[in-house]
């Protein structure tokens, strides 16, 4: 797999081996990637600032371009969450910018790619954003949605702040983040 990860912390080492021993060529059973067109992306979980898998650890020297909402239903899959867009609970997004490279390695961490393992959808959601300086701008966002049927059993989180939320919970973090996603809900 050939793409340009300028700027990728070196914590991300061992995740992009084990994804690289799991890539195959494009086939009928594992497509080739596709972006999704956004140049930005929202994290709700274990991807937001001070999360497990932190997005500056994926990409060292990102700056956030602001915050959003999502409204939905927030779900606990046990160390991360899973958000559906049916519902209206607002659920805080931390947006950062997006280039192919970051979204390949996300699609990656979230099972997308290259195996879906049948967790997650990108979504593409216009969304009026907060911008650092205080200034609101509508921006197009990739969203990660936890898929209905991989949800159905798990508990609604009532919380908006899935990071504060798990936190007050005591729950510690695996300290071994970016885990290929195998369709094992387990800790990596």
């Amino acid at each position: 797999m050939a793409c340009n990860m300028h700027g990728v912390g070196s914590s991300l080492g061992n995740y992009i081996k084990d994804m690289a021993q799991h890539l195959s060529p494009p086939s009928a059973t594992h497509p080739a990637w596709q972006p999704c067109g956004a140049h930005h992306v929202a994290v709700y979980g274990t991807l937001r600032a001070g999360g497990v898998n932190d997005i500056a650890r994926l990409r060292g020297g990102i700056v956030r371009t602001g915050t959003t909402t999502l409204n939905g239903t927030l779900h606990d899959m046990g160390w991360y969450p899973g958000l559906t867009l049916e519902g209206d609970q607002p659920v805080l997004a931390e947006v950062y910018p997006l280039d192919d490279a970051l979204e390949q390695v996300m699609d990656g961490i979230e099972g997308i790619w290259p195996h879906d393992v049948g967790e997650y959808a990108k979504r593409v959601l216009t969304r009026p954003v907060t911008h650092m300086d205080g200034s609101v701008q509508p921006l197009d966002v990739l969203v990660y949605e936890a898929l209905p049927a991989f949800v159905q059993n798990a508990p609604v989180i009532h919380a908006g702040d899935w990071i504060a939320w798990y936190a007050a919970q005591g729950s510690p973090h695996s300290d071994e983040p970016f885990a290929l996603r195998t369709g094992n809900s387990a800790a990596p």
